[in-house]
């Protein structure tokens, strides 16, 4: 036989040999205990719950187990609200099926980027098993884009130049996303820094407010991010989402003397829920100046 063959008869020897090694491994056998929670149907578990900003009365999870189970919950508290999410009852209707209720507080500034969690614990301590159930409240942040990486850098145009952000992955998957960013802008002619402004054209979506693709928002004089200078845009998507090539245009038509100055983009996801409450029509956001913005 030629050296040639007997190399390669070696080889495919080796491949199945080595495949059968691993296939006569010891499997590590499926636990045949469980713990599974569910909100609505026992075909979709939850790993966590998503509180509304409006808050829940009566709230219910379903615990399904066939171990016995021990359950307590630690909740991160603040100083505004220091019981904002309480169990109230804890009922077995059946063997292996626990109704947990509860009530949770609302978040009063909707327009805001607080939040608050915690986690609920289940556990059967004799049989090394246990789940953490996430208790959210608040919009989860998707991304932040600080776009420089160090600290005190951002992104600054004046009127002849626009900045484009790179794609967000992320925004493919929901409905609604609440887009922050802190816009500051500095000058030495005290006229023109009577009305700065800011244009943020975002590709293959829209904005709620207007239904248009570009959204304008008053720029305030500032010499860094701070909570004072920071937007708020709720943004939806054409045919109902964004996609993972939408980008962001920033461009101003102020003079060139005027430098604005852009950094924190963020994304944070809106549920239906919440959504809904932020645009009640009880709800209407407009500043002094006539400028669009959250």
């Amino acid at each position: 036989m030629k050296k040639s063959n007997l190399i390669l008869l070696w080889a495919s020897l080796s491949a199945i040999l080595c495949a059968c090694s691993l296939n006569d491994e010891p499997q590590r056998p499926e636990r045949s205990e469980y713990i599974k929670v569910y909100e609505t149907s026992a075909d979709k578990t939850v790993d966590n719950i998503q509180i509304p900003f409006g808050g829940v009365q009566d709230g219910k999870i379903h615990i399904l187990s066939n171990v016995d189970l021990q359950w307590k919950y630690m909740v991160t508290q603040d100083a505004s609200t220091p019981d904002w999410f309480k169990i109230t009852r804890v009922d077995e209707i059946e063997p292996g099926h626990t109704v947990v209720t509860y009530d949770a507080e609302s978040i009063l500034d909707l327009n805001s980027l607080d939040s608050r969690s915690g986690k609920l614990s289940f556990s059967c301590p004799p049989q090394s098993l246990g789940k953490f159930l996430t208790v959210r409240q608040g919009y989860p942040l998707r991304f932040i884009d600080d776009f420089s990486g160090e600290p005190g850098q951002m992104v600054t145009i004046t009127g002849r130049e626009t900045f484009t952000t790179q794609e967000y992955s992320k925004l493919s998957k929901d409905y609604f996303d609440y887009i922050s960013f802190n816009a500051w802008a500095e000058t030495d002619n005290e006229f023109l820094s009577k009305n700065i402004t800011l244009d943020i054209t975002v590709s293959g979506g829209q904005f709620y407010d207007t239904r248009l693709a570009t959204f304008r928002v008053n720029v305030p004089l500032g010499t860094a991010a701070d909570k004072s200078n920071l937007h708020y845009l709720l943004i939806v998507g054409n045919d109902g989402h964004l996609s993972s090539q939408t980008k962001f245009i920033f461009s101003t038509a102020n003079d060139d003397r005027v430098f604005v100055h852009i950094d924190n983009l963020a994304a944070y996801q809106v549920t239906p829920a919440d959504f809904s409450i932020l645009y009640d029509d009880d709800y209407a956001y407009d500043d002094d100046e006539g400028a669009d913005w959250i």
